[in-house]
């Protein structure tokens, strides 16, 4: 799955590698994709962010077409 995380201020690519991919920024807040297998490693990935002193203001899953869906999953 992914998920769209916004943070505030602006953020270096090399800062949030490995953990998330750049996607863009306006000088006030950095927009950045998050692939993740489950909601667990979603958790993982937010508290390195903070971790690294990041404030994460915004997150959202993105239904990406064609994305296996585990048995059981509800849409």
């Amino acid at each position: 799955m992914r998920a769209v995380v916004v943070v505030a201020g602006d953020v270096d690519e090399r800062d949030v590698w490995p953990y998330a991919v750049w996607s863009d920024s306006d000088g006030t807040s950095t927009t950045l994709s998050v692939h993740v297998h489950d909601s667990q490693e979603l958790v993982g990935v937010l508290s390195a962010l903070t971790a690294l002193g990041l404030e994460v203001t915004s997150t959202r899953l993105v239904d990406e077409p064609g994305a296996y869906d585990p048995p059981g999953t509800v849409r």
